[in-house]
């Protein structure tokens, strides 16, 4: 199952993304701390709700299903609630061709802007329409930026701009590439991840194990690398693989949209999931009910044991009443004129007393 976006997968998404722009927050969930999966509810007219998933670090997309969150929301989520209370979205971008994505909101105190970081580990953070950090999921410190809250956000150090490169700049980039392969050097340095680094490879009929190309490769290269941004989308699951577009391998299961694609496989995992854990929860919730009941029989049958038992006693003594007088009556009489060795021995062979304990100063009766 797909784990984390690539760049050219999330330029597809910010395409079929554009339904949203208009629309406005009606609900936002999280998850427990530490899951970092988000679920915003918008609400657009004359389309009805649309949700936004997101389970960092590496996937975003729309669905159709709603699982169950926490009745208390964890404290970002409360924090977006707060600031993005019937914000619309005014915009949806994708930083370069970086696996950032950003989502402008008008809200009643300005412009917000969402970012979404589905790389490494992951990040979400609400910014200030001059890109101060208001708030953020988690901070993050780096070697070449910081990310905290109250300063402005940096991105992550530029990288090639896969989407808007030259010819030149491309030729440049693998003329100077130290990696053993032209496939790694797609995949790492611009940024196109080993699926469709080996699809460029194919469509250019390129060898993918080469290092060095010659010009006319290069030019090759660079118009189908042209011609990856340029697909028209028709996602589908090749043999696990979701993408936007049919691969030369060959085509799977087709669906109507890269997000359908997504959420029919994914989602259907976070069904699985969920279900399993409800029903988990359920049986623990059934087992400690079971368990406090158990108890409480034994308890009421250890109650019910003693009452009978007292009240036994009590008829017992009641029976003996005058019988049992008299003989405490003596007892007590002989106590104060002899010591307890003398007192247990007078009265060793009387049936009625099991013990005398003369250091607690008890006397037990057998009736």
């Amino acid at each position: 199952m797909k784990q984390e976006l690539t760049s050219l997968d999330l330029y597809y998404l910010v395409q079929e993304f554009q339904d949203l722009i208009g629309a406005r927050i009606d609900k936002i969930y999280e998850q427990e701390e530490d899951k970092n999966e988000f679920l915003f509810i918008f609400h657009k007219s004359g389309v009805g709700k649309l949700m936004l998933r997101f389970n960092l670090p590496g996937l975003a997309y729309l669905t159709d299903y709603k699982q169950i969150f926490p009745d208390t929301p964890p404290g970002f989520c409360v924090f977006l609630r707060k600031h993005l209370a019937s914000a619309r979205i005014k915009e949806i971008r994708q930083k370069s061709f970086e696996r950032i994505l950003e989502i402008v909101f008008t809200t009643r105190e300005g412009i917000k802007i969402l970012i979404c970081e589905l790389f490494s580990k992951g990040n979400m953070l609400l910014l200030e329409e001059d890109y101060k950090i208001r708030g953020l999921l988690k901070s993050q410190n780096w070697q070449a930026r910081t990310i905290r809250g109250g300063i402005k956000y940096e991105y992550p150090p530029a990288q090639l701009d896969t989407l808007s490169a030259s010819e030149e700049q491309l030729k440049n980039i693998i003329t100077k590439s130290k990696k053993d392969s032209i496939v790694k050097t797609l995949a790492i340095d611009l940024g196109l991840g080993g699926l469709y680094a080996e699809e460029l490879c194919k469509r250019a009929k390129i060898n993918k194990e080469k290092k060095k190309l010659d010009d006319n490769e290069l030019k090759k290269l660079f118009k189908e690398l042209k011609g990856l941004f340029d697909e028209k989308i028709k996602a589908n699951n090749f043999e696990g693989e979701l993408v936007p577009f049919s691969l030369t391998a060959g085509a799977g299961k087709q669906y109507d949209s890269f997000n359908k694609a997504l959420d029919d496989v994914i989602t259907d995992k976070v069904v699985k999931e969920a279900e399993a854990k409800f029903v988990k929860e359920k049986q623990t919730k059934e087992d400690k009910v079971s368990l406090i009941i158990k108890k409480q029989e034994e308890r009421f049958k250890a109650l019910e044991k003693s009452a009978k038992d007292n009240q036994r006693k009590g008829e017992l003594i009641y029976e003996h009443y005058t019988e049992l007088k008299e003989l405490l009556d003596n007892i007590n009489s002989d106590r104060k004129k002899m010591k307890w060795e003398v007192l247990k021995k007078k009265y060793k062979k009387n049936k009625l007393i099991k013990d005398i304990n003369e250091k607690k100063g008890l006397i037990t009766l057998e009736l």
